[in-house]
């Protein structure tokens, strides 16, 4: 038998508890609260929530312990913060908490909108009902999907320049509310509509670049590709299609590819990547120095660019062993003649570290989460901003 999501509630405010009370029956949750630290350090030695909703308003002087008590929850709860407090300064609390090590997903001002908070809630159910195929089909037909863009920042000189940005697939979902993809990807690679996502991802970035061009922004579009999608021995004609049909040279097409090492089907994925190549499509083994990536896969594919996966690069300011491969990657990538990108950087010191190990670009929220496609615009005309 699974256990049901839990619910802790750190508040005294009797209407919101009400209104939260609601969310979690209609979420079929079970729920605990409490409204000091020794409370919840009680609560927390007997149980682990999956979701945590905290008051920074009406706690008192008993605001910042429950917040260090909530920290160090081996479970590390989705914590969405609440008050009837200005939008700034809730911000600045969601600022508090994460620097203490909270994992917040949101805030909401009081009086609450049950509703809205449901939506937010839900894709942190680990008991969450299973995603059906209707859907995904209504998600992929009725403009459900939408992109966010994550900016890609030349590193090679002091100037930091938006050089590209990455598309990122969101569902914004009528009742489950936004799904990341670690939400969906699943029940799409089980129903086999990994192939029609990919092509909707593609042809949408391919639609805003063009767009961009337009408006004198060229920049490089990245798109992360199902490896499975290479066997498809079309994909790489309809890709030859869809930049011709708007104006869109190749070369600013970047396909990212993860677990290229695992396809079992080596000779069409080499003759699709091949083709992509010679069109001027650019190839990036994604996740580099972890999983199942390999030298054997950079050595026989075509491969043009490396992107270091997060979990490494953030080890690079206090794992030495972190410090040496990354570096060793760089000098590898560049011998090759491969261009070399850092994913998740998060402060000065990693970005630090990166130009001076020789990547050449790199991304994380140091610069920018993924945004909409009028803030890229805005963006551009402000960079670089650190």
């Amino acid at each position: 038998m699974i256990d049901n999501d839990l619910f802790l509630i750190v508040d005294k405010d009797p209407k919101s508890l009400c209104a939260l009370r609601r969310v979690t029956e209609s979420l079929g949750c079970d729920c605990v609260e409490a409204d000091s630290a020794d409370g919840l350090q009680e609560i927390l030695s007997t149980c682990h929530p999956t979701i945590a909703i905290l008051a920074v308003d009406g706690l008192d002087v008993d605001g910042p312990a429950i917040r260090r008590v909530l920290a160090h929850d081996v479970a590390q709860p989705a914590t969405l913060l609440i008050g009837a407090v200005h939008a700034r300064v809730l911000a600045g609390a969601r600022r508090t908490a994460e620097t203490q090590g909270l994992r917040v997903i949101g805030v909401a001002t009081r009086p609450l909108d049950s509703v809205a908070i449901e939506l937010l809630l839900m894709p942190y159910l680990k008991n969450a009902p299973p995603i059906a195929l209707g859907e995904l089909e209504r998600a992929l037909t009725q403009h459900e999907l939408i992109l966010e863009y994550l900016p890609k920042i030349d590193i090679r000189t002091d100037e930091l320049k938006m050089r590209g940005v990455e598309a990122l697939v969101r569902w914004q979902h009528p009742r489950r509310g936004l799904l990341y993809p670690r939400h969906f990807l699943g029940p799409m690679e089980d129903h086999h509509l990994m192939a029609r996502l990919t092509d909707f991802v593609v042809t949408e970035a391919v639609r805003q670049a063009s767009q961009w061009r337009a408006l004198g922004l060229p920049l490089e579009m990245g798109v992360n590709l199902s490896p499975k999608l290479i066997t498809d021995r079309e994909f790489p004609e309809r890709v030859a299609v869809l930049l011709r049909e708007n104006d869109v040279p190749a070369q600013q097409l970047i396909l990212d590819v993860t677990e290229a090492s695992s396809i079992e089907a080596r000779d069409l994925m080499l003759d699709g990547f091949t083709r992509l190549r010679i069109l001027g499509v650019g190839l990036t083994l994604d996740n580099f120095g972890t999983g199942v990536s390999s030298l054997t896969a950079l050595y026989r594919l075509p491969f043009s660019e490396i992107k270091v996966d997060q979990a490494l690069i953030a080890d690079v300011v206090r794992v030495r062993e972190a410090m040496l491969i990354v570096q060793a990657i760089a000098n590898l990538a560049h011998t090759w003649e491969l261009a070399v990108c850092a994913g998740g950087i998060e402060n000065r010191e990693m970005l630090g570290f990166v130009r001076s190990a020789g990547f050449d670009t790199a991304q994380g929220r140091f610069f920018s989460a993924p945004v909409k496609p009028e803030e890229i615009e805005r963006l551009a005309g402000t960079w670089p901003c650190h």
